[in-house]
């Protein structure tokens, strides 16, 4: 990657590749929700779905004579290349902007409420997170990291959706509106949660340019595809590439912006044995016994119910208890407050990490075991069910969405919030664009 200053974000057009379609209603035989939420039995569906699917190239299927990881990235640049030679997958002729449009519904107290998101697919140049331009939300692991790194590396494409937030006073957000006005239809998809997808093409070039514009002078915040970024930062930095990163970019000012919770079910194994029940917290937290747990009470606190920072759902009792940091446990963060923000401590899921994990299990929480003693599940129902009914588990902590606005506070402090702390809604796809490393 080349060295050379840079103080606002550069974005531009490319020329995307595209599976070949004869409607454009075709596009969900071929496209595969993000690789981190494809399980075995979801990635053999999909690979049941077409020949196409784009899950051989982003979660190809491990073969018994693999040596390596590697070898599955290998399959997955050959097949790529198959399928570009063979023009199931097209290279669109000229430049353009991709809008990704989203329909779906969410619940607000019971009401099914509709909602649309949309952004913009360009290319962004790739800047360190120093600059404060393109700006992280959490922390990642190495793992996938690694993983996603041999994939870009063999395959030298960019097969996976980064999504970016831009700051924004509106602005960005009437520029999206524009060019969606202004753009082609060219594919569409209804996946199983019932959420529309929409890709939309504009090749005008005035238009282009005022999007490229509006984008130069806001940062970037990544709400999903942190290693994605990072690994495309790295292959970067080692010569590969050509110093940009595809990027699906929403306002923050767009009213489709929802922000989702990930609850955490405490495993029971021998890491986690001295959280043997929610009273382990009673030094640091006022712990209130709400009888028998039941999903309606759990859904009551979600939607804003009750005073307490977060519930517990304990796998012996079965009932709900309701937690809320007390005096010494106020005091006894106030450790940390020196070098991370109020904003940071008083994120509940701090409040897990630290006294549940740091001070009630004893371990630490820098993210090398917390995938061993915690499952992050953003469906509230499926982590009741875990509470309840499976004997492998302590219990399970629910805890509220984050505002928008909150994480805009933290993260403008050069702050990362900790690991599984947000959960933005609906995913992106991978598959309705892709772009090469080696072509603009």
């Amino acid at each position: 990657m080349r060295e050379r200053t840079i103080t606002v974000a550069e974005t531009e057009s490319f020329r995307g590749y595209r599976y070949r379609l004869t409607d454009v209603d075709d596009l969900g035989r071929f496209v595969a929700p993000p690789y981190d939420m494809i399980d075995e039995g979801m990635r053999e569906s999909l690979y049941a779905a077409d020949p196409l699917n784009f899950v051989r190239i982003i979660q190809n299927r491990p073969e018994p004579s693999d040596e390596s990881n590697i070898e599955r990235h290998k399959r997955a640049q050959k097949l790529l290349s198959q399928w570009l030679d063979n023009g199931d997958i097209l290279h669109d002729e000229q430049p353009g902007v991709y809008a990704y449009r989203q329909r779906f519904t969410v619940d607000k107290s019971g009401r099914a409420v509709e909602l649309e998101r949309t952004a913009l697919t360009v290319r962004v140049r790739l800047v360190d997170f120093a600059t404060g331009i393109v700006q992280p939300h959490e922390y990642t692991l190495s793992g996938p990291k690694t993983d996603r790194y041999e994939l870009l590396r063999t395959a030298k494409f960019d097969t996976g959706q980064i999504f970016g937030i831009a700051r924004d006073d509106g602005s960005y957000y009437r520029a999206i509106c524009e060019t969606v006005a202004a753009a082609a239809l060219v594919g569409r998809f209804t996946d199983s949660n019932g959420v529309v997808h929409e890709l939309l093409r504009v090749s005008d070039q005035a238009l282009c340019t005022r999007v490229h514009a509006t984008l130069a002078d806001r940062t970037i915040l990544i709400a999903d595809g942190h290693h994605r970024y990072e690994t495309a930062l790295r292959h970067a930095h080692e010569g590969g590439g050509d110093g940009f990163v595809m990027m699906t970019v929403a306002s923050m000012a767009d009213p489709g912006l929802v922000v989702r919770p990930f609850h955490r079910v405490v495993k029971r194994n021998r890491l986690s044995e001295r959280f043997d029940s929610v009273r382990a917290l009673e030094p640091f937290m006022d712990v209130e016994d709400r009888g028998e747990a039941t999903l309606e009470a759990v859904y009551g606190f979600l939607e804003g119910e009750g005073s307490f920072d977060m519930v517990f759902v304990d796998g012996g009792d079965k009932h709900l208890y309701g937690l809320t940091v007390n005096e010494k446990g106020d005091a006894h963060r106030k450790e940390d407050r020196e070098s991370l923000s109020d904003a940071w401590n008083g994120l509940n899921v701090s409040k897990i990490n630290r006294f549940c994990v740091r001070e009630a299990m004893g371990q630490p929480t820098d993210g090398t075991i917390l995938h061993d003693v915690l499952d992050y599940i953003n469906d509230a129902g499926k982590a009741f069910k875990r509470a309840i009914s499976d004997s492998t588990v302590t219990g399970t902590f629910f805890v509220r969405p984050i505002p928008i606005e909150t994480i805009r506070d933290i993260v403008s402090r050069g702050e990362r919030m900790p690991q599984k702390s947000t959960n933005f809604y609906p995913k992106l796809y991978s598959g309705l664009v892709l772009r090469s490393l080696e072509s603009t």
